[in-house]
C-alpha cells in the first residue's frame, strides 16, 4: 500500500512541475512582445512622414531643418515624395516612398565636378572613390508646392544608384541639366518630426 501512495505522490509532483514550466514559457498576455518597441516607434514615425507638411520641423541625430517645399512625382502610377529642408547652414531633401513598403532617405546636393567617373545614365558612377551602380532610371511627372526651386509643375529624368554598402547617388533634371545628390537610407523612427504651428490638421 505505501509503494502504491509513493507512486500517487510522485505524479502529483510531476504534474504540478510540468505545470509551472508551462507557464513560465507561457507568453505575456498584451499587445506587446519583445520587439513591438522598435516596431511602434516606426509605426509612428511612418505617419508622421506620410503627413509631413510645410513648416513643419525633422530633427536627425540632433539637427533640426524646416520643411520649406514638397515635390510629387508619378510615374505612370508610381509616386513618391521629396521635402525640401533647410536652415542657416544647409540645405536637405528626405525622400519618401510608400509603394511595397515604406522607404525614407536623406539627400544632400553635390557638384557635378565631384563625380570621378561617369555621368547620369551610365551603368556605373564613381563618386569620392565609391562606386555606384544604376539601379533604375525614367521619366516622371511633378507638381510643387512651397519652395522647391522648381517650376511649379513639369516634367523630371532621373537615375538612381546604390553602392555595394547602401550609399546612394541620384541624378534629376529639371530642365536642360542634370544635378547629382548622394543619400543614405534611414529608419523612420531616426527621424522625429515636429508638426508646425499653422498645420491645419
Amino acid at each position: 500500500m505505501g509503494w502504491l501512495i509513493g507512486i500517487v505522490v510522485l505524479a502529483a509532483v510531476a504534474a504540478l512541475v510540468v505545470w509551472f514550466v508551462r507557464r513560465r514559457s507561457k507568453p505575456a498576455d498584451g499587445p506587446f512582445q519583445p520587439d513591438d518597441v522598435v516596431g511602434t516607434a516606426d509605426l509612428v514615425s511612418t505617419d508622421a512622414l506620410r503627413t509631413l507638411q510645410n513648416g513643419d520641423v525633422i530633427e536627425y541625430l540632433g539637427h533640426k531643418w524646416f520643411v520649406r517645399g514638397r515635390l510629387d512625382f508619378n510615374e505612370d502610377g508610381y509616386v513618391w515624395t521629396e521635402h525640401l529642408l533647410d536652415d542657416a547652414e544647409e540645405k536637405r531633401w528626405v525622400s519618401v516612398e510608400d509603394d511595397e513598403g515604406f522607404e525614407v532617405s536623406l539627400w544632400h546636393s553635390i557638384p557635378l565636378g565631384d563625380i570621378d567617373q561617369g555621368t547620369a545614365g551610365d551603368r556605373d558612377v564613381i563618386v569620392a572613390g565609391t562606386a555606384y551602380r544604376l539601379q533604375e532610371r525614367g521619366t516622371a511627372r511633378f507638381s510643387a508646392l512651397g519652395s522647391t526651386g522648381t517650376a511649379p509643375s513639369g516634367q523630371i529624368d532621373y537615375a538612381d544608384y546604390r553602392s555595394n554598402d547602401g550609399k546612394l547617388l541620384g541624378f534629376e533634371k529639371f530642365g536642360s541639366s542634370w544635378e547629382a545628390s548622394v543619400g543614405e537610407m534611414l529608419q523612420p523612427f531616426e527621424l522625429t518630426v515636429f508638426p508646425g504651428s499653422d498645420r491645419t490638421e
